[in-house]
Protein backbone atom coordinates (compact mmCIF):
# COMPACT_ATOMS: atom_id res chain seq x y z
CA UNK A 1 0.00 0.00 0.00
CA UNK A 2 1.37 3.65 -0.98
CA UNK A 3 0.96 6.39 1.68
CA UNK A 4 1.44 10.05 1.21
CA UNK A 5 2.11 12.03 4.45
CA UNK A 6 -1.02 14.44 5.66
CA UNK A 7 -1.19 17.55 6.66
CA UNK A 8 -0.85 17.18 10.15
CA UNK A 9 2.14 15.28 10.02
CA UNK A 10 3.91 17.97 7.88
CA UNK A 11 2.49 19.95 10.38
CA UNK A 12 4.32 18.23 13.11
CA UNK A 13 7.83 18.26 11.23
CA UNK A 14 7.65 21.95 10.73
CA UNK A 15 6.63 22.13 14.62
CA UNK A 16 10.08 20.79 15.69
CA UNK A 17 12.43 21.45 12.67
CA UNK A 18 11.95 25.08 12.65
CA UNK A 19 12.52 27.29 9.42
CA UNK A 20 14.63 30.19 8.35
CA UNK A 21 14.23 31.68 5.26
CA UNK A 22 17.85 32.80 5.21
CA UNK A 23 19.96 30.19 4.20
CA UNK A 24 22.48 29.62 7.44
CA UNK A 25 25.36 27.17 8.85
CA UNK A 26 24.21 24.55 10.63
CA UNK A 27 26.03 23.19 13.77
CA UNK A 28 27.50 20.24 11.12
CA UNK A 29 28.91 23.13 9.10
CA UNK A 30 26.28 22.28 6.47
CA UNK A 31 24.48 25.00 4.57
CA UNK A 32 21.00 24.92 5.42
CA UNK A 33 17.70 26.86 4.56
CA UNK A 34 13.91 26.35 5.02
CA UNK A 35 13.01 23.43 7.36
CA UNK A 36 16.54 21.85 7.30
CA UNK A 37 16.55 22.14 3.72
CA UNK A 38 20.18 20.99 2.25
CA UNK A 39 21.72 20.63 -0.44
CA UNK A 40 23.37 22.06 -4.09
CA UNK A 41 20.48 24.58 -4.47
CA UNK A 42 21.30 26.25 -1.78
CA UNK A 43 24.31 28.72 -1.05
CA UNK A 44 25.16 31.39 0.89
CA UNK A 45 23.15 34.49 1.83
CA UNK A 46 20.17 32.59 -0.27
CA UNK A 47 16.67 33.46 0.67
CA UNK A 48 13.15 32.28 -0.13
CA UNK A 49 9.62 32.96 0.78
CA UNK A 50 7.28 30.71 3.23
CA UNK A 51 5.58 29.41 0.67
CA UNK A 52 8.84 27.97 -1.11
CA UNK A 53 9.97 26.48 2.25
CA UNK A 54 7.05 24.95 2.29
CA UNK A 55 7.14 23.71 -1.30
CA UNK A 56 11.08 22.41 -0.15
CA UNK A 57 9.53 20.56 2.81
CA UNK A 58 7.12 18.23 0.63
CA UNK A 59 9.64 17.40 -2.05
CA UNK A 60 12.32 16.68 0.85
CA UNK A 61 9.63 14.29 2.73
CA UNK A 62 9.33 11.87 -0.38
CA UNK A 63 12.12 10.05 0.35
CA UNK A 64 11.50 9.05 3.83
CA UNK A 65 7.62 8.28 2.86
CA UNK A 66 9.57 5.92 0.02
CA UNK A 67 11.83 4.70 2.82
CA UNK A 68 8.73 4.46 5.40
CA UNK A 69 6.45 2.61 2.94
CA UNK A 70 9.34 -0.01 1.19
CA UNK A 71 10.44 -1.25 4.54
CA UNK A 72 6.93 -0.96 6.46
CA UNK A 73 4.94 -5.06 5.39
CA UNK A 74 1.94 -3.99 7.87
CA UNK A 75 -1.54 -1.83 7.40
CA UNK A 76 -1.38 1.75 8.60
CA UNK A 77 -3.27 4.33 9.27
CA UNK A 78 -2.60 7.30 8.21
CA UNK A 79 -1.50 9.08 11.43
CA UNK A 80 0.27 6.33 12.09
CA UNK A 81 2.20 7.00 8.48
CA UNK A 82 2.68 10.37 9.51
CA UNK A 83 4.53 9.75 12.52
CA UNK A 84 6.84 7.12 10.92
CA UNK A 85 7.56 9.85 8.44
CA UNK A 86 8.25 12.29 10.97
CA UNK A 87 10.29 10.20 12.98
CA UNK A 88 12.44 8.75 10.01
CA UNK A 89 12.86 12.47 8.77
CA UNK A 90 14.02 13.37 12.16
CA UNK A 91 16.40 10.03 12.69
CA UNK A 92 16.76 8.96 8.92
CA UNK A 93 16.17 5.80 6.73
CA UNK A 94 18.86 3.90 8.22
CA UNK A 95 18.26 4.27 11.17
CA UNK A 96 14.32 3.28 10.83
CA UNK A 97 15.37 0.16 8.82
CA UNK A 98 17.53 -1.15 11.42
CA UNK A 99 15.65 -0.11 14.58
CA UNK A 100 13.47 -2.39 17.24
CA UNK A 101 10.83 0.22 16.34
CA UNK A 102 10.56 -1.00 12.95
CA UNK A 103 10.98 -4.77 13.93
CA UNK A 104 7.99 -4.64 16.02
CA UNK A 105 5.94 -2.72 13.47
CA UNK A 106 6.49 -5.40 10.97
CA UNK A 107 5.36 -8.48 13.59
CA UNK A 108 1.92 -6.30 13.65
CA UNK A 109 2.91 -5.16 17.64
CA UNK A 110 1.70 -1.76 17.06
CA UNK A 111 1.26 -1.67 21.32
CA UNK A 112 5.06 -1.96 21.10
CA UNK A 113 5.98 -0.25 18.35
CA UNK A 114 4.74 3.07 19.99
CA UNK A 115 6.72 2.37 23.33
CA UNK A 116 9.69 2.71 21.23
CA UNK A 117 9.36 6.42 20.08
CA UNK A 118 10.29 7.42 23.66
CA UNK A 119 13.78 5.29 23.52
CA UNK A 120 15.32 7.99 20.67
CA UNK A 121 15.79 11.01 22.60
CA UNK A 122 19.60 10.63 23.33
CA UNK A 123 22.22 13.65 22.35
CA UNK A 124 25.73 12.91 23.28
CA UNK A 125 25.24 14.04 26.92
CA UNK A 126 21.52 12.32 27.46
CA UNK A 127 18.04 13.27 26.40
CA UNK A 128 17.86 16.12 24.96
CA UNK A 129 14.19 18.39 25.81
CA UNK A 130 13.48 19.00 22.17
CA UNK A 131 13.88 15.24 21.37
CA UNK A 132 11.60 13.99 24.16
CA UNK A 133 9.03 16.64 22.94
CA UNK A 134 9.12 15.46 20.22
CA UNK A 135 8.67 11.55 20.44
CA UNK A 136 6.02 12.36 22.57
CA UNK A 137 4.12 14.33 20.00
CA UNK A 138 5.52 11.50 17.60
CA UNK A 139 4.10 8.65 19.62
CA UNK A 140 1.11 10.66 20.28
CA UNK A 141 -0.04 11.01 16.47
CA UNK A 142 0.60 7.18 15.77
CA UNK A 143 -1.61 6.25 18.97
CA UNK A 144 -4.41 8.74 18.20
CA UNK A 145 -6.89 6.18 15.70
CA UNK A 146 -6.58 3.02 17.41
CA UNK A 147 -4.60 0.32 15.39
CA UNK A 148 -5.86 -1.34 12.28
CA UNK A 149 -8.91 -3.29 12.69
CA UNK A 150 -8.53 -7.26 12.88
CA UNK A 151 -10.00 -9.28 10.66
CA UNK A 152 -13.74 -9.78 11.29
CA UNK A 153 -13.23 -6.65 13.44
CA UNK A 154 -14.93 -3.43 12.78
CA UNK A 155 -13.03 0.14 13.38
CA UNK A 156 -15.53 0.51 16.10
CA UNK A 157 -14.71 -2.60 17.80
CA UNK A 158 -10.98 -2.03 16.85
CA UNK A 159 -11.07 1.53 19.07
CA UNK A 160 -13.00 -0.33 21.97
CA UNK A 161 -10.56 -3.27 22.42
CA UNK A 162 -7.85 -0.70 22.43
CA UNK A 163 -9.25 0.58 26.26
CA UNK A 164 -7.24 -1.97 28.88
CA UNK A 165 -8.04 -0.01 31.91
CA UNK A 166 -9.92 2.47 33.23
CA UNK A 167 -8.53 4.11 36.63
CA UNK A 168 -10.10 6.56 39.39
CA UNK A 169 -8.50 9.15 41.15
CA UNK A 170 -8.41 8.36 44.66
CA UNK A 171 -7.98 12.07 46.20
CA UNK A 172 -7.10 15.36 44.69
CA UNK A 173 -4.52 14.90 42.15
CA UNK A 174 -2.17 15.81 39.28
CA UNK A 175 -1.55 14.51 35.62
CA UNK A 176 2.13 14.95 35.19
CA UNK A 177 4.02 15.39 32.36
CA UNK A 178 7.06 14.39 34.15
CA UNK A 179 7.71 12.26 37.07
CA UNK A 180 8.46 14.84 39.43
CA UNK A 181 7.11 16.87 42.58
CA UNK A 182 4.18 19.10 41.73
CA UNK A 183 6.19 22.32 43.09
CA UNK A 184 9.05 21.58 40.16
CA UNK A 185 6.95 21.37 37.68
CA UNK A 186 6.12 24.17 34.93
CA UNK A 187 1.94 25.15 34.98
CA UNK A 188 1.75 23.59 30.90
CA UNK A 189 3.21 19.92 32.71
CA UNK A 190 1.01 19.26 35.12
CA UNK A 191 -3.14 19.57 35.09
CA UNK A 192 -5.43 19.53 38.25
CA UNK A 193 -7.54 16.20 38.75
CA UNK A 194 -10.25 16.58 41.34
CA UNK A 195 -10.76 13.09 43.42
CA UNK A 196 -13.18 10.51 41.70
CA UNK A 197 -12.09 12.03 38.19
CA UNK A 198 -12.08 8.56 35.91
CA UNK A 199 -10.10 7.96 32.59
CA UNK A 200 -9.42 5.38 29.87
CA UNK A 201 -6.28 4.33 29.63
CA UNK A 202 -4.83 2.73 25.85
CA UNK A 203 -1.50 1.83 27.22
CA UNK A 204 0.53 1.66 30.66
CA UNK A 205 4.49 1.81 30.87
CA UNK A 206 6.49 0.91 33.19
CA UNK A 207 6.29 1.79 37.30
CA UNK A 208 8.99 3.45 39.18
CA UNK A 209 9.43 5.78 41.75
CA UNK A 210 5.42 5.49 42.16
CA UNK A 211 4.95 6.67 39.01
CA UNK A 212 2.94 4.99 36.18
CA UNK A 213 3.06 6.47 32.36
CA UNK A 214 -0.20 6.04 30.63
CA UNK A 215 -1.61 7.02 27.70
CA UNK A 216 -4.89 8.36 27.91
CA UNK A 217 -8.18 7.31 25.52
CA UNK A 218 -9.64 9.90 23.37
CA UNK A 219 -6.71 11.63 22.56
CA UNK A 220 -5.95 12.94 26.01
CA UNK A 221 -2.14 12.59 25.73
CA UNK A 222 0.23 10.97 27.22
CA UNK A 223 1.06 11.23 31.33
CA UNK A 224 2.36 10.82 34.73
CA UNK A 225 0.36 9.18 37.20
CA UNK A 226 1.33 9.24 40.86
CA UNK A 227 0.19 5.46 41.34
CA UNK A 228 -0.62 5.89 45.09
CA UNK A 229 -3.92 8.62 43.91
CA UNK A 230 -5.31 6.10 41.72
CA UNK A 231 -7.01 2.64 41.34
CA UNK A 232 -7.21 0.96 38.97
CA UNK A 233 -3.52 0.63 37.79
CA UNK A 234 -3.05 -2.87 38.64
CA UNK A 235 -0.11 -4.82 39.26
CA UNK A 236 2.71 -5.34 37.10
CA UNK A 237 3.33 -8.95 35.99
CA UNK A 238 6.18 -9.86 37.76
CA UNK A 239 9.48 -12.18 36.27
CA UNK A 240 8.78 -16.01 37.47
CA UNK A 241 10.60 -16.48 41.20
CA UNK A 242 10.99 -20.45 40.90
CA UNK A 243 14.63 -21.72 42.03
CA UNK A 244 17.93 -19.62 41.09
CA UNK A 245 21.27 -20.40 39.82
CA UNK A 246 24.53 -18.80 40.07
CA UNK A 247 27.36 -18.89 38.01
CA UNK A 248 30.77 -18.94 39.26
CA UNK A 249 32.00 -16.69 37.02
CA UNK A 250 35.21 -14.19 37.05
CA UNK A 251 34.52 -10.28 37.72
CA UNK A 252 36.20 -7.83 35.23
CA UNK A 253 36.33 -3.72 36.00
CA UNK A 254 36.51 -1.64 33.35
CA UNK A 255 38.11 1.42 35.90
CA UNK A 256 41.46 -0.56 35.00
CA UNK A 257 41.34 -1.05 31.22
CA UNK A 258 44.65 -0.09 29.69
CA UNK A 259 42.70 1.96 27.32
CA UNK A 260 38.85 3.84 26.84
CA UNK A 261 38.20 2.98 30.21
CA UNK A 262 35.08 4.33 30.48
CA UNK A 263 33.93 3.07 27.00
CA UNK A 264 34.67 -0.73 27.51
CA UNK A 265 31.85 -2.05 29.55
CA UNK A 266 30.83 -4.48 26.07
CA UNK A 267 34.20 -5.56 26.15
CA UNK A 268 34.70 -5.97 30.16
CA UNK A 269 31.46 -7.49 30.08
CA UNK A 270 31.62 -10.07 27.20
CA UNK A 271 34.90 -10.76 28.82
CA UNK A 272 33.38 -12.55 31.84
CA UNK A 273 31.65 -14.86 28.92
CA UNK A 274 34.59 -15.69 27.33
CA UNK A 275 36.47 -16.77 30.81
CA UNK A 276 33.63 -18.76 32.12
CA UNK A 277 33.42 -20.52 28.58
CA UNK A 278 37.04 -21.15 28.29
CA UNK A 279 38.80 -20.97 31.88
CA UNK A 280 42.54 -19.65 31.78
CA UNK A 281 41.78 -17.53 28.12
CA UNK A 282 42.37 -14.08 30.02
CA UNK A 283 44.76 -14.93 32.47
CA UNK A 284 45.90 -12.19 35.64
CA UNK A 285 43.60 -9.91 37.35
CA UNK A 286 43.59 -7.75 34.27
CA UNK A 287 42.78 -10.32 31.73
CA UNK A 288 40.24 -8.37 30.54
CA UNK A 289 42.72 -6.23 28.71
CA UNK A 290 43.82 -9.49 26.57
CA UNK A 291 39.97 -9.49 25.04
CA UNK A 292 40.12 -4.99 24.66
CA UNK A 293 42.65 -5.63 22.83
CA UNK A 294 41.75 -8.29 20.25
CA UNK A 295 38.37 -6.06 19.82
CA UNK A 296 40.49 -3.36 18.86
CA UNK A 297 41.75 -5.40 16.45
CA UNK A 298 38.30 -5.72 14.43
CA UNK A 299 36.74 -2.17 15.68
CA UNK A 300 35.00 -0.28 18.61
CA UNK A 301 34.34 -1.85 21.63
CA UNK A 302 31.17 -0.45 21.40
CA UNK A 303 30.10 -1.87 18.49
CA UNK A 304 28.25 -5.30 18.46
CA UNK A 305 29.18 -7.05 15.45
CA UNK A 306 32.93 -6.09 16.31
CA UNK A 307 31.99 -7.81 19.75
CA UNK A 308 30.84 -11.24 17.98
CA UNK A 309 34.10 -11.15 15.92
CA UNK A 310 35.94 -11.11 18.73
CA UNK A 311 34.27 -13.43 20.84
CA UNK A 312 34.27 -15.72 18.08
CA UNK A 313 38.43 -15.64 17.51
CA UNK A 314 38.08 -16.93 21.20
CA UNK A 315 36.19 -19.74 20.20
CA UNK A 316 32.59 -18.51 21.60
CA UNK A 317 30.05 -18.39 18.84
CA UNK A 318 27.35 -15.66 19.47
CA UNK A 319 25.30 -13.19 18.69
CA UNK A 320 23.76 -10.27 19.40
CA UNK A 321 19.97 -9.93 20.11
CA UNK A 322 17.32 -6.83 20.60
CA UNK A 323 14.45 -9.37 21.76
CA UNK A 324 15.85 -10.89 24.57
CA UNK A 325 13.57 -11.30 27.93
CA UNK A 326 14.06 -12.22 31.78
CA UNK A 327 12.98 -15.82 30.72
CA UNK A 328 15.61 -16.33 27.66
CA UNK A 329 18.42 -15.22 30.29
CA UNK A 330 17.54 -17.45 32.57
CA UNK A 331 17.67 -20.32 30.28
CA UNK A 332 20.99 -19.13 29.54
CA UNK A 333 21.90 -19.11 32.33
CA UNK A 334 21.11 -22.63 33.18
CA UNK A 335 23.02 -24.05 30.01
CA UNK A 336 26.08 -22.15 32.13
CA UNK A 337 26.38 -19.38 29.85
CA UNK A 338 26.75 -15.99 31.45
CA UNK A 339 24.83 -13.09 29.53
CA UNK A 340 26.15 -9.48 28.80
CA UNK A 341 23.23 -7.33 28.36
CA UNK A 342 22.66 -3.22 27.63
CA UNK A 343 21.22 -1.41 30.17
CA UNK A 344 19.97 2.31 30.41
CA UNK A 345 21.99 3.12 33.83
CA UNK A 346 21.45 7.09 34.01
CA UNK A 347 18.42 8.79 35.14
CA UNK A 348 15.61 7.60 37.46
CA UNK A 349 14.03 4.61 37.76
CA UNK A 350 10.79 5.87 35.97
CA UNK A 351 12.50 7.45 32.94
CA UNK A 352 16.00 6.03 32.60
CA UNK A 353 18.81 7.44 30.05
CA UNK A 354 21.54 7.06 28.72
CA UNK A 355 23.44 5.92 26.12
CA UNK A 356 23.52 2.31 27.42
CA UNK A 357 25.67 0.84 29.24
CA UNK A 358 26.98 -3.27 29.15
CA UNK A 359 26.86 -5.81 32.10
CA UNK A 360 26.90 -9.39 32.37
CA UNK A 361 24.18 -11.68 34.04
CA UNK A 362 25.63 -14.25 35.68
CA UNK A 363 22.87 -15.88 37.93
CA UNK A 364 19.39 -15.23 39.21
CA UNK A 365 17.55 -15.90 41.58
CA UNK A 366 13.52 -15.39 43.00
CA UNK A 367 13.97 -11.04 43.24
CA UNK A 368 16.17 -10.43 40.57
CA UNK A 369 19.63 -11.18 38.48
CA UNK A 370 22.73 -11.37 39.51
CA UNK A 371 25.72 -9.41 37.86
CA UNK A 372 28.95 -8.71 36.83
CA UNK A 373 28.88 -4.81 36.57
CA UNK A 374 32.15 -3.57 35.18
CA UNK A 375 31.58 0.31 36.22
CA UNK A 376 30.68 -0.64 40.01
CA UNK A 377 27.18 -0.87 41.63
CA UNK A 378 24.31 1.40 40.38
CA UNK A 379 21.65 2.67 42.86
CA UNK A 380 18.20 2.14 41.08
CA UNK A 381 16.34 5.08 42.32
CA UNK A 382 18.61 7.53 40.95
CA UNK A 383 20.86 6.23 38.21
CA UNK A 384 23.94 7.27 39.69
CA UNK A 385 26.89 4.82 40.53
CA UNK A 386 27.22 4.56 44.34
CA UNK A 387 30.10 1.88 44.31
CA UNK A 388 33.33 1.22 42.31
CA UNK A 389 32.28 -2.94 43.38
CA UNK A 390 30.59 -4.66 40.79
CA UNK A 391 31.39 -8.39 41.44
CA UNK A 392 28.35 -10.48 41.73
CA UNK A 393 25.76 -7.77 42.59
CA UNK A 394 21.82 -8.22 42.98
CA UNK A 395 19.95 -6.27 40.54
CA UNK A 396 16.16 -6.20 41.09
CA UNK A 397 13.74 -7.39 38.72
CA UNK A 398 12.57 -3.96 39.15
CA UNK A 399 15.77 -2.58 37.57
CA UNK A 400 15.57 -4.54 35.01
CA UNK A 401 12.33 -3.88 33.73
CA UNK A 402 13.41 -0.22 33.93
CA UNK A 403 16.30 -0.46 32.80
CA UNK A 404 16.76 -3.58 30.52
CA UNK A 405 13.36 -4.12 29.11
CA UNK A 406 12.31 -0.91 29.08
CA UNK A 407 9.31 -0.81 26.62
CA UNK A 408 7.87 -4.42 26.77
CA UNK A 409 9.13 -7.74 28.63
CA UNK A 410 10.84 -9.12 24.87
CA UNK A 411 13.30 -5.92 24.04
CA UNK A 412 16.39 -6.83 25.91
CA UNK A 413 19.71 -5.98 24.19
CA UNK A 414 21.98 -8.73 24.91
CA UNK A 415 24.77 -11.10 23.36
CA UNK A 416 23.28 -14.75 23.24
CA UNK A 417 26.08 -17.51 23.15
Amino acid sequence: MSYSISSKGLDLIKKFEGCELKSYVCPAGVLTIGYGHTGADVHAGMEISQAQADELLKTDTISFEKAVDRLTNVELKQCMFDALVSFTFNCGADAYKNSTLLRLLNTGDYEGTSGQFSRWVNGSDGPLPGLVRRREAEEGLFRRDGWPAHDGESEEEAKVSKVIATVTATQDTLLKKEPRQSSTLDADEKVNVAEGKTYQLVWKGKEGDDHVKVSLAYDGGNWFLYAPHWKGLGEEKQPATKGGNELDARYFSQRDNYRDASRTCFSSSCAVLVEYLKPGTLPGERGDDVYVRRVFEYGDTTDAYTQTKALQSFGVESKFVQNASVDLVKEQIDAGKPVPIGILHHGPASSPSGGGHWICVVGYDSKGFIVNDPWGEIDHASGNYISTEGDHLHYSYDLINSRWTVANPNDGWAIIA
